[in-house]
């Protein structure tokens, strides 16, 4: 039966109500608040920058920050502003206003330095210059872009830049000129404040269940704990922004687990997290929105979809190399006492796309090496364990295999002084009305060593065609962009009507077995013909459960035996995972199906089914029946029923997110059973038919999938 949770609110209800939220605001000091920043003082905030773990980011700034002190900052011109509504495009306005934020974040970051004042009239400069723009807004969140549709409209980005703004003269008020302190206050209100707090205007994103409510409401709401010294104003945008949090929570279930991804995760949950830090930090601890099982299970999300090496699963518009802000990284381990499995790293200004300001500084304030760890061979049984999504229908196994240190070296160490590498295997239900939806159910990725095998192609280039009606022919949002397959010409449907059935799944604690079983016909409902599709898939990592294990003899190592298999067995056995999809197909039986049933002479064009693997690397034929695709630390193989089904690879050429051009390679496997009963003689052919009896047509594909690590 379907695994399905009403959303569980009780928690994020127990947060305090306006008149609760009054009294606290008369028990502190606003204005010594609004002084201090907020929790954020330039002295530490200067201290912390030149420690060591930042040299490399400390580096980076500064480049930056030189190329902002030579060059003018680029133009906003009418032409880029122009150019989304006539021609789509949004990346050439988005490029130059990310370029603006960043050398700005860089400069105000790197004025920081008393030795430097050059930088803070740099400052001042790009701080004038942002007042000076027509909107703060992205044109593609404008539509026509008219002055009506301007003015009072907050965007992402208009929000994310008040905020900016608002932090940066709490950092420097002492040193900026009052006139630009002043300036900022103005814009701030007149594009901000006024329309959303006195006048308050209904935003679409209020309500939203997903990241726009955190982002908007967050960073509004901490521009308004900096810059507004009106009591009244402060209570109301305290209210809104906590209301904006509740929607925002509605979106996730009791899993923690994000639709949107683990990119919008970063982003809908960042700030969530640093409003709430900045608020419990003005009530001097009164008002705590960071707490309760539904918060910790939300802050644990990232750690259970990271397979290794820094590489997650990326359903939805996500990167499987997404970068976790080191410094939101470790508050949440800190706070809810989380192991984290990632090495330490403090990303760059300039690796993020969008140049945010907001990650920028809490990775230098919150950044704690203590709270990394790397995993080690000695503790590989740590890797291991599962986690299934109930709510979201994604389920995730982690295991580690051990193999030989060299597998053409010695082979005497003990078992327990083998090397490991990790393997992972996830499977996806769901809907295809999600946040950000691809229209990939019963979906499914093969990762092992720090490299997703078979893999999601994640976020393409955002443009207008992207979220308008039609983008489901996109490749990286339409099935045939995903590990499912074409059933009688049609992919996947969009729309919450398109739903997996998850009928049973089962899950190993440590990971070496994960099964499902998803019934996926509403999925294909333009397929008239098909009466049922379910796909069974069932995941085993660390011995030989199918048969498709290696063994090497021991005269070909040279050494002695030590099995991770059947100890019985001669020779070394080095640990392996596979994966068998079992697809089942079952048509209609109407009165052209029967006839084409009975006299099975023609083609029955409508149930033909075609199986679809993405990948990075392309595979090679090893002999009929089996394919091989080689990764950086394995390769996997593929057995099929080469008699039914017909194989062929073709390269796709797309650009991702941030477009980086890259090719994905779609194999296929094309069914060819009619052409085999073609082969057949008349006898074979009528008894076949006379066997079938009244049972529905039916195709079936088995694949088994094999990781050997090398």
């Amino acid at each position: 039966m379907r695994v399905r949770y009403a959303l569980d609110e009780s928690e994020v209800l127990d947060w305090p109500d306006e008149e609760q939220i009054q009294q606290v605001f008369l028990n502190i000091n606003n204005r010594n608040h609004v002084q201090e920043g907020a929790g954020f003082k330039a002295d530490e905030l200067r201290e912390k920058l030149f420690r060591p773990e930042l040299a490399e980011m400390l580096t980076d700034l500064r480049r930056y920050g030189e190329q902002a002190l030579r060059e003018p900052l680029p133009l906003l011109t009418f032409q880029l502003f122009r150019q989304f509504g006539r021609a789509g495009d949004r990346k050439a306005y988005e490029q130059v206003y990310f370029e603006r934020r960043g050398r700005l974040a860089a400069v105000a970051m790197l004025a920081l330095d008393a030795g430097t004042p050059h930088m803070v009239h740099a400052l001042e400069e790009m701080l004038w210059a942002v007042c000076d723009e027509y909107t703060w807004c992205l044109p593609a969140h404008l539509g026509t872009g008219e002055a009506e549709q301007v003015a009072g409209n907050i965007d992402l980005f208009a929000a994310e830049t008040v905020h900016m703004l608002a932090e940066i003269v709490a950092l420097h008020r002492h040193h900026l000129d009052a006139l630009v302190v002043e300036r900022i206050r103005k814009e701030a209100e007149r594009r901000i404040f006024t329309p959303l707090y006195r006048e308050k205007r209904a935003y679409h994103w209020q309500i939203a269940d997903h990241n726009w409510s955190a982002v908007c409401g967050g960073c509004c709401g901490m521009a308004a704990l900096l810059l507004l010294e009106d009591q009244a104003m402060l209570l109301e945008s305290t209210r809104q922004t906590i209301d904006c949090m509740k929607a925002f929570l509605s979106g996730y279930g009791e899993d923690g687990g994000c639709a949107e991804g683990i990119g919008y995760w970063v982003y809908g949950f960042g700030y969530f997290v640093y409003y709430a830090e900045m608020l419990l930090d003005y009530t001097e601890g009164a008002l705590d929105l960071l707490q309760g099982s539904k918060i910790a299970a939300i802050a644990a999300f990232p750690l259970r979809i990271h397979l290794s090496g820094g590489t997650f699963i990326n359903y939805s518009d996500s990167s499987e190399h997404e970068e976790i802000p080191s410094g939101l990284l470790s508050l949440l381990a800190v706070r809810f006492g989380m192991e984290v499995d990632l090495p330490l790293r403090i990303p760059r200004l300039t690796e993020d796309p969008c140049r945010r300001w907001a990650h920028l500084l809490r990775n230098v304030m919150w950044s704690d090496p203590g709270v990394y760890k790397r995993i080690h061979r000695e503790a590989a049984e740590r890797a291991n364990g599962g986690f299934i999504f109930q709510q979201l229908e994604w389920m995730v196994a982690k295991h580690a295999l051990h193999m030989p240190p060299n597998v053409q070296g010695e082979t005497s160490k003990p078992c327990s002084d083998w090397e490991w590498v990790q393997v992972a295997c996830s499977f996806k239900g769901g809907h295809n009305d999600e946040p950000h939806n691809h229209n990939d159910l019963g979906q499914v990725i093969i990762h092992c060593g720090g490299e997703n095998i078979l893999c999601d192609p994640g976020a393409g280039l955002y443009t207008q065609a992207y979220f308008a009606p039609g983008r489901e022919q996109l490749f990286h949002i339409s099935s045939a962009g995903h590990n499912v397959p074409l059933i009688g010409g049609c992919e996947q449907r969009s729309g919450r009507k398109a739903e997996a059935e998850l009928l049973e799944f089962r899950l190993e604690p440590d990971g070496s077995e994960m099964q499902a079983l998803f019934d996926l016909t509403r999925a294909y409902s333009e397929a008239t013909t098909l009466h049922r599709y379910t796909r069974h898939l069932s995941w085993k990592a660390g011995q030989d459960y199918v048969g498709m294990n290696r063994t090497m003899e021991v005269k070909e190592r040279g050494g002695s035996c030590c099995s991770t298999g059947n100890p019985s067995d001669p020779g070394v056995h080095v640990d392996m995972a596979t994966l068998r999809i079992i697809d089942r197909f079952q048509w209609k039986m109407d009165t052209e199906a029967d006839t084409a049933k009975a006299s099975l002479n023609e083609p029955y064009v409508e149930s033909q089914v075609v199986e679809r693997w993405i990948s990075r690397v392309g595979p090679t034929m090893e002999k009929e029946g089996r394919l091989r695709w080689q990764a950086s630390q394995a390769n996997l193989y593929m057995n099929y029923d080469a008699v039914l089904w017909r194989v062929q690879t073709e390269a796709v050429h797309t650009v991702d997110h941030d477009q980086v051009p890259v090719t994905f390679y779609r194999t296929s496997l094309v069914w060819k059973g009619n052409e085999v009963t073609a082969a057949k003689s008349e006898d074979e052919r009528v008894e076949d038919a006379e066997t079938a009896n009244d049972a529905p047509l039916e195709i079936v594909c088995q694949v088994d999938f094999m990781v050997e690590p090398h």
